[in-house]
């Protein structure tokens, strides 16, 4: 069982962070979905547990991808 009480405690560290929860679909009432997301840093990732959180890693993910579309878009052979 998820402990939902870290998520929130993880949000109240910062104001720029939220926490989506999301507690069943169709035909699998006991799914979970958790969604943390942070305003300043513009990143956010589905988790598990607080312990898989790492938005700056994300970030940086996505950036270095954008910046590898951009140069493979504007590169000069």
């Amino acid at each position: 069982m998820i402990d939902l009480n870290q998520f929130y405690q993880w949000q109240q560290e910062e104001k720029s962070r939220t926490v989506t929860i999301k507690i069943g679909e169709f035909g699998e009432p006991e799914k979970l979905k958790v969604w943390v997301y942070d305003y300043k840093l513009d990143a956010g990732q589905h988790v598990t547990s607080v312990d898989e959180i790492d938005l700056e890693a994300e970030k940086e993910r996505r950036e270095r991808a954008e910046f590898e579309r951009l140069r493979s878009k504007y590169e000069t052979s």
